[in-house]
């Protein structure tokens, strides 16, 4: 196994922030090679809030090396652990040509190697598995919250959908999510309870996005109905083919919530696949302090005047 240790600052300097990330929570702005910082969007400070303790309830444990660590927080403001190559969705995007709306994939230019894959999909489920651990469930796993390194190792980031295993989840995003169609009983038409069903159903269209290029349906539009249509087919079970690749299995399992826990999952696709992937944690404490008390000093030296996207400035 490999130690991935978080690097020192080296005299780093400090840039004006770049912003990186319009989410629907917050900005993320980039402010060194080693840190980003994520700040609410007005009226979205609850929604931070909640990230932050899950960072919190994270940050007494031992830590897993597939989870993006938090360095810092203060109100409407979180200092987290900056990715060298973006998102796994930013990488799928550079092999495909779409269409002038860009809704519709045309072609997919470049697949990654499929090792590739099993490793980064191994290094997902370890972080649902640990996070199941903890009766905790992410409820937005999907490419774009899914950093990567030049190591190639990946980690899942954006917390703020997070919440307990068997509560409701009343929000999805398809093709990462599904409602229940009629095996869900009285929760049909609804996301039901978040769980291991919910998870790896995630993981599942993840691992299909990986290994295809493209998501789910993405080579299809159907104009403004399109959403509904994809939520419609999701709902009926009725997934894209597949059957051609040695993943397939895991993926189709997924799908069909077939596994009772992402320990499952996770214990199937270790097996299928024994290529290494796994990185011992950080635990350098004095290089997660300096970490933190570079991220006290840009406080102090007024760097939240500058989280604002410049179209918001007064």
């Amino acid at each position: 196994m490999v130690s991935q240790g978080i690097p020192n600052l080296n005299g780093e300097s400090v840039v004006q922030p770049q912003l990186i990330s319009l989410g629907s929570t917050g900005f993320t702005f980039k402010i060194n090679r080693f840190i980003v910082a994520k700040r609410a969007r007005p009226g979205r400070a609850e929604k931070l809030a909640i990230e932050q303790s899950i960072f919190a309830m994270f940050n007494q444990r031992p830590p897993s090396p597939y989870i993006i660590r938090s360095f810092y927080h203060i109100d409407e403001v979180i200092f987290l652990e900056a990715a060298e190559q973006a998102n796994l969705q930013s990488l799928l995007r550079q092999g495909q040509i779409r269409d002038s709306s860009h809704h519709k994939v045309l072609q997919v230019t470049k697949l990654q190697p499929l090792e590739h894959c099993f490793i980064w999909m191994k290094q997902i489920i370890s972080a649902c598995s640990w996070m199941e651990k903890l009766g905790l469930t992410h409820c937005d796993i999907r490419p774009g919250n899914v950093l990567l390194f030049h190591s190639g190792l990946v980690k899942l980031a954006d917390f703020d959908r997070t919440i307990k295993v068997s509560d409701d989840l009343l929000a999805g995003t398809e093709p990462f999510a599904r409602l229940l169609g009629p095996e869900g009983g009285e929760d049909r038409g609804t996301y039901g309870q978040a769980g291991a069903r919910t998870e790896q159903f995630a993981l599942g269209s993840v691992f299909y996005c990986l290994t295809r290029g493209l998501e789910p349906y993405e080579e299809e539009w159907h104009g403004r109905d399109n959403g509904l249509i994809r939520m419609k087919k999701l709902q009926d079970m009725h997934f894209p083919p597949i059957g051609n690749l040695r993943c397939d299995d895991i993926i189709s399992k997924c799908w069909h919530g077939q596994y009772e826990s992402i320990a499952h999952l996770l214990a199937d696709i270790t097996a299928s696949d024994e290529d290494s992937w796994e990185v011992e944690p950080d635990e350098d404490l004095s290089r997660i302090n300096e970490m933190e008390n570079e991220c006290k000093r840009l406080v102090e030296g007024g760097i939240l005047e500058q989280l604002v996207p410049k179209e918001m400035r007064q």
